[in-house]
């Protein structure tokens, strides 16, 4: 006796080839890979993709670990745990907080610094490879796609 609900390898496949947020993620995957690599090669050894976290959502006016994790969208815990690998990597260090000693600020430390403006080159490197792969306008009506999107997320994101 068959399932008449029974997923088959053609349904997943499907469904897969079909799912914007499956492309999405691998494209992700590629880009933050790229970007790991390039930047051993460039004598930043121990980065993990995990690190984004950090790199993607701290300012240069830095930020306290719970406005880290809330921004990144992860659990406190898992942000306090990035927050000491990546400045035991050198990338970022705790200050005190201005208004309040007991508090701490995580800031970027000058190599830190010297990491984002490395890492801006690299993405700049990795989106003309993209580019070389579907045409420079295609990469900028993706790009255009992808912020119109973004925005409208976050817009509903505030409402709710």
């Amino acid at each position: 006796m068959t399932n008449k609900n029974a997923l088959t390898q053609q349904d997943l496949n499907s469904f897969r080839s079909n799912n914007i947020g499956h492309v999405l993620a691998e494209v992700a995957r590629d880009y933050q890979q790229c970007a790991v690599e390039q930047y051993e090669q460039l004598g930043h050894n121990g980065l993990q993709l995990s690190h984004q976290a950090i790199f993607l959502h701290l300012g240069l006016e830095g930020a306290r670990l719970t406005d880290l994790a809330k921004r990144a969208g992860i659990s406190k815990q898992s942000m306090g745990q990035i927050i000491d690998e990546v400045e035991k990597l050198g990338y970022i260090e705790r200050l005190p907080a201005p208004s309040d000693r007991r508090a701490k600020i995580i800031q970027f430390t000058d190599k830190g610094l010297d990491l984002i403006k490395t890492g801006t080159k690299i993405g700049i490197g990795i989106q003309r490879r993209y580019a070389e792969y579907i045409s420079e306008g295609k990469m900028v009506l993706l790009h255009d796609i992808l912020a119109d999107l973004h925005g409208s997320i976050r817009s509903h994101n505030q409402q709710s």
